[in-house]
């Protein structure tokens, strides 16, 4: 869904719908991270899906570039959705900045994860 969710917050924002474009930002960024953290612990999938994303990215996802641009992505994402804002001094575009650092650090994770799994260590020349 994070793609679908993403295209149509992008489209809400081209359309100068400032006031619902930052909240679809923040539901893509849930889709994208609860996804990956599905797709890395398979056995806790019901529990990733239950809980805040704040729990699964602190609890799911040990990689520190994804959690930490996950992390930043998604109180930037509460400040588009909640009452007041703590980050007065970020906006839109620094939310859409660390969701795409989150995307391009979750496919290098999964991109790593892959070789070393299809070339492992103990079969080298």
């Amino acid at each position: 869904m994070f793609p679908e969710i993403y295209a149509q917050a992008i489209a809400a924002e081209s359309y100068g719908l400032d006031q619902v474009a930052g909240g679809g930002y923040r539901k893509a960024l849930e889709f994208l991270v609860k996804d990956y953290c599905i797709s890395i612990n398979r056995d806790a999938e019901a529990e990733i899906k239950s809980s805040y994303l704040g729990v699964c990215i602190k609890k799911y996802i040990d990689n520190p570039q994804v959690k930490l641009c996950a992390e930043r992505a998604a109180w930037l994402g509460n400040d588009e959705i909640h009452y007041e804002r703590r980050w007065t001094d970020k906006d839109i575009v620094n939310l859409k900045e660390l969701i795409m650092l989150t995307m391009n650090w979750i496919h290098s994770s999964i991109l790593t994860r892959k070789y070393a799994d299809d070339m492992p260590k103990d079969q080298t020349r």
